[in-house]
């Protein structure tokens, strides 16, 4: 009986480390590619940006439509991966971007809505309601996330 109960146990524990292998083969070959940079950086890049008419095409399992809003003109991001290497990350819809504050709070937005006024930072949380956004005063960002969240958006001109 001691045997049985040990090889169930044994079978068991394979059964359950192989979904957790499985599971982080997935995570890690699927998962989007998060970059770096600082919050000097992305002031400049966006300062010497312009900001420009952009047609966009948002394709969802539940909506489709198209839509126009003014985004920023960059053609590329200069980011940084985990390894401080440089990478240049293609400007797109579906760029999401992430702020930290001095506080630890965290805000996300699409990238190519982030526009810098007055010493705040702009961007829009959604691209389905456009009047949502966020706020941040400049001067208390610690932290520039960006991803590309491998979302259907294109744009159409």
């Amino acid at each position: 009986m001691q045997n049985q109960t040990n090889f169930f146990s044994l079978v068991f524990n394979f059964y359950i480390l192989k979904k957790i292998v499985t599971l982080y083969i997935l995570t890690h070959f699927v998962s989007c590619k998060t970059y770096e940079l600082t919050p000097l950086s992305l002031k400049t890049q966006l300062e010497n940006s312009s900001v420009e008419e952009k047609g966009v095409k948002l394709n969802n399992a539940s909506i489709f439509f198209n839509s126009t809003y003014m985004a920023v003109g960059l053609d590329s991001l200069e980011v940084y991966d985990k390894k401080g290497k440089v990478f240049y990350l293609q400007n797109s819809p579906s760029i999401e971007m992430r702020l930290i504050n001095n506080e630890g709070e965290k805000f996300t937005m699409y990238f190519d809505t982030v526009v810098i006024k007055n010493d705040t930072l702009t961007g829009s949380r959604s691209r389905f309601i456009s009047g949502i956004k966020h706020k941040v005063p400049f001067n208390t960002i610690s932290k520039v996330f960006v991803q590309d969240g491998q979302k259907d958006f294109k744009y159409t001109n």
